[in-house]
């Protein structure tokens, strides 16, 4: 059985100079389809630098000012100018630009991951690859495979692969939240109806750009069950984002209690230390290190 295990993050794809940032995203999704980027940037990301957390800002979408929108549509009963449209044009505006970031956008990121150029060699490879262990991989691009001839089945591609077509590509946030939380909550008897029914889309939204990890790692239980003669843990290019904790979580609990951890960092190396120990992992272990010299 293999003692290394490999936890891969974007860092890693940067590091081989893959264009693999959500900017270079950003930068196709205004190529491909303007108006679902216009919203993004309208509802998502209003600053441009925070296209780097994605995945945090689909949990910190700008309900009010969706909301504040619609309402140029939501008409009163009594208008002199009503018509039957009148019904349904407050959810039809909302609906338009929840589906446009819970599924257009998500549409568009899945087809550009699959586009992602991958170097077939590099100057400077990380030399402590190991093609006899098995690899966590964050990543959705081929870049063991092509770079390091690492075999298909030692890698598990935890949130989708681009080789795979029919694979779904997970992108979410990891707001998992309450019946306390839901807009829904604001209705009552002397709501609106059609008011009502926009909390309900943007309640739809929240739910449908959550990352199902608890799912996910049921369905992976093999994997991490396997790894319990792992004295050895890798982390190359992960920012230990909380949106993932749980899968470290779950390294954690299969690894050997004893395991060292090398964990590359980039600029800021307390950040990562911080970030190792508030997760769980034994900081007594715990190498820090850039990527460069591993």
């Amino acid at each position: 059985m293999t003692s290394k295990l490999f936890v891969i993050g974007n860092g890693f794809d940067l590091h081989h100079n893959i264009e693999s940032k959500y900017s270079d995203f950003a930068s196709y999704l205004e190529r491909v389809d303007q108006r679902t980027f216009r919203i993004a940037e309208e509802y998502v990301v209003p600053d441009k630098d925070l296209w780097s957390v994605l995945e945090e800002r689909l949990a910190e979408v700008d309900v009010d000012q969706i909301e504040d929108y619609a309402e140029n549509f939501l008409a009163s009963y009594g208008a002199d100018d009503w018509s039957d449209s009148g019904h349904h044009d407050y959810e039809y505006e909302i609906e338009q630009i929840c589906d446009a970031i819970a599924m257009t956008l998500r549409k568009h990121f899945a087809d550009w991951v699959r586009t992602v150029a991958i170097p077939t060699q590099i100057a400077v490879p990380v030399r402590c690859i190991d093609p006899n262990a098995v690899f966590l991989n964050f990543n959705y691009t081929p870049t063991l495979q092509r770079i390091y001839g690492i075999s298909d089945d030692r890698i598990l591609h935890i949130h989708g692969s681009a080789l795979d077509s029919t694979a779904e590509i997970i992108l979410g946030h990891a707001w998992d939240r309450q019946a306390s939380e839901l807009r829904s909550r604001f209705t009552d008897e002397d709501t609106d109806v059609r008011v009502a029914g926009g909390f309900e889309l943007i309640d739809d939204l929240l739910a449908k750009t959550y990352k199902p990890t608890s799912e996910i790692l049921a369905r992976k239980t093999g994997f991490f069950d396997a790894l319990s003669h792992v004295t050895e843990i890798f982390v190359l290019g992960h920012s230990l984002a909380q949106v993932d904790e749980p899968y470290f979580r779950a390294v954690l609990d299969g690894v050997n209690p004893k395991a060292q951890w090398t964990i590359s960092y980039y600029g800021d190396d307390v950040a990562v230390w911080l970030a190792a120990d508030a997760i769980g992992i034994p900081t007594a272990r715990l190498h820090l290190s850039p990527m460069s010299r591993l």
